[in-house]
């Protein structure tokens, strides 16, 4: 296989930094590379920080070819224009949660934009969710590899079962791989428990929670995941 058809996920922007020369805080963003794809996922909160990590990490800002935003809360889209200073020649794909108005400030930065609220294509084996949520209305990215499904996920706000379930009931196939956010670091352990099972008897390959995960719940699914759970932090790639 092609090294540019191989997936390649890597951590810009995390409370957690597991490299030298790189900066941790509040905030998720990640690099997503597939099929000829260059995806920042997410921005994180600080878009200083955000170009700042991705000079250390050796990514030229100019290679990003579309921006993808989960959700509209600021540690998500917070570096947004701040990296669109640099790129605009970029397609940003919000969630229709963001307004119109929004989206037309993305599209005067010289981007295209796109709201998605329903399951929309993104490129060849790659997707959105659509949005799932009540209160927080939030999209994730599936993208079909030879092993499976991976789910990138930036707080996973609708629940982070929920969603691994929605991903199989859209296409029906196996999870290889969940990254992102699990929102759990508010949860009690017996919940947080019962949440990393139900991920198990889904039959997750692998799992590598951050951000808003919380300490807790990354023991609580280390011990149920074992050798199959990867520890990430911004430098990581997976």
């Amino acid at each position: 296989m092609k090294k540019e058809n191989k997936l390649e996920i890597k951590i810009f922007y995390d409370n957690v930094a597991l490299q030298k020369g790189v900066f941790s805080a509040w905030g998720f963003s990640a690099l997503v590379k597939h099929k000829g794809k260059n995806i920042l996922f997410d921005a994180g909160a600080k878009a200083d920080l955000l170009l700042a990590n991705m000079k250390a990490l050796r990514v030229n800002p100019a290679t990003i070819t579309d921006v993808f935003i989960s959700h509209k809360h600021w540690d998500h889209l917070g570096g947004l224009f701040g990296f669109l200073n640099v790129n605009h020649k970029v397609k940003v794909w919000l969630p229709a949660d963001c307004s119109t108005t929004y989206a037309a400030e993305v599209r005067a930065s010289g981007a295209e934009c796109v709201r998605l609220s329903k399951p929309s294509k993104i490129s060849k084996n790659i997707y959105s969710s659509g949005e799932m949520g009540k209160k927080i209305r939030e999209q994730f990215l599936i993208i079909e590899t030879p092993n499976g499904l991976a789910l990138i996920t930036g707080c996973s706000h609708p629940g982070i079962a929920q969603m691994c379930r929605q991903a199989k009931k859209l296409f029906n196939q196996e999870i290889a791989l969940v990254v992102g956010g699990f929102h759990l670091g508010s949860f009690p352990a017996a919940k947080i428990s019962k949440i990393a099972a139900q991920l198990r008897k889904l039959g997750i390959k692998k799992i590598a929670p951050c951000h808003c995960s919380g300490q807790k719940a990354k023991r609580i699914i280390k011990s149920v995941f074992k050798n199959n759970f990867i520890k990430i932090g911004v430098g990581s790639i997976c």
